[in-house]
């Protein structure tokens, strides 16, 4: 699976494309052999039999007289395929056209031949002798050309059905994807609201603070709606507006402490992939326990991978990872984004620390998006 899914198609439809123009340049390169050789084969008759001309002018009168008849014989090959449901109706009609292009083919070049040599003999002497020479080999030619085209129709249509699958399967994967994020946001919206309306009579100005933050937050998440990945910088931005509301809800039982190394800010990251991390070491460790509480969000390189990191020092794993990681909202929509933009060149883990606290790591391809101007992220300790 490519590493972004809104750019699986274009590979496909630029392949498709490269696919077509090989093909065309391949056709019109047999087409120029089939003419040199019945060019030469002209040539080399009229020289068994005593009187030639130029090379260049049976090339030249090949090329025109397969230049108009070949198309045809394109168009009708094409127009009429041969298959289990049109062969009793299209061999007969191939079989006239072959004959009746044949028959005009052999008739033109004799009449070419006759006007060349001059006083040999009378024209019908000379039709006769073509016709009786070369029908056959006019004949083979007609139906290799209606091979060639079966063979290509057949090709295009699986290259045709190919392209269908690729894009049929990119939207599947789209409309995935956006059925995750749709999960994410509700969850989020529903506990920054719930955060504000505890503080809305106890701390006014802190409630506000908080409204104003998930503004912003909804206003960039309808911005990023439709693009699946962001720079570090921008998401760490995003990050930081929601570490903002947190922190007004808990005061100073909750630090946030954000280690992103310069270098890694212009990768790319699943968009909003470190908020619902953060969401769950605040819910599981200072949501449910009295004592102070440091969450930490790491962001590093190891050769050609990116890791992310989210931890808290509070909060201990109540069952095996695999089954948390596939059961709670954050953790199974965060997995599930991964496993389709990335497939299986990504990593999640979820293990205890010690003495106490729980991390989230996660691993993808490092990809730097060079285009966006970042902005650089606020790296120190909130």
């Amino acid at each position: 699976m490519a590493l972004e899914v809104r750019r699986t198609i274009i590979p496909h439809v630029n392949r498709a494309k490269r696919r077509f123009n090989r093909r065309r340049v391949l056709i019109v390169a047999s087409w120029a052999v089939i003419v040199c050789l019945f060019g030469s084969q002209w040539y080399a008759y009229d020289a068994a039999h005593g009187f030639t001309d130029r090379f260049l002018y049976y090339l030249g009168w090949s090329f025109y007289l397969w230049g108009v008849l070949t198309p045809i014989a394109l168009w009708i090959a094409w127009r009429y395929p041969i298959g289990t449901d049109t062969w009793l109706r299209a061999v007969p009609l191939h079989f006239a056209a072959s004959l009746l292009l044949t028959t005009t083919q052999l008739c033109l070049e004799a009449s070419i031949a006759w006007f060349h040599i001059g006083d040999q003999g009378p024209l019908t002497a000379m039709l006769g002798h073509y016709l009786r020479q070369h029908t056959q080999i006019g004949l083979v030619t007609y139906w290799l050309v209606v091979g060639v085209v079966h063979f290509y129709r057949i090709h295009d249509q699986a290259q045709k059905r190919e392209l269908r699958a690729a894009q049929l399967e990119a939207r599947l994967v789209e409309a995935q994807i956006e059925n995750l994020r749709t999960q994410l946001h509700p969850h989020f919206l529903f506990n920054t609201l719930q955060a504000a309306a505890t503080l809305i009579h106890e701390d006014p100005e802190a409630a506000e603070d908080i409204l104003l933050r998930l503004s912003e937050l909804l206003r960039v998440s309808l911005d990023e709606m439709h693009t699946h990945e962001i720079t570090l910088a921008r998401e760490v931005d995003f990050l930081e507006d929601y570490i903002g509301i947190q922190q007004r809800r808990f005061g100073d039982r909750l630090r946030f402490e954000l280690q992103i190394d310069a270098d890694t800010l212009d990768c790319a990251v699943p968009t909003l992939v470190l908020q619902p991390l953060v969401e769950n070491a605040v819910r599981h460790g200072i949501g449910r326990h009295k004592d102070t509480d440091v969450i930490t969000v790491r962001a590093f390189q190891q050769q050609d991978r990116l890791w992310l990191e989210v931890a808290n020092l509070t909060s201990s794993l109540e069952d095996t990872p695999e089954r948390l990681s596939s059961r709670g909202v954050g953790l199974s929509n965060t997995r599930g984004r991964l496993e389709q933009l990335y497939g299986r060149e990504q990593e999640l883990r979820l293990y205890n620390l010690e003495p106490k606290g729980v991390c989230v790591q996660i691993s993808i391809p490092m990809r730097r998006i060079p285009s966006e101007q970042n902005v650089p992220a606020k790296v120190a300790s909130a």
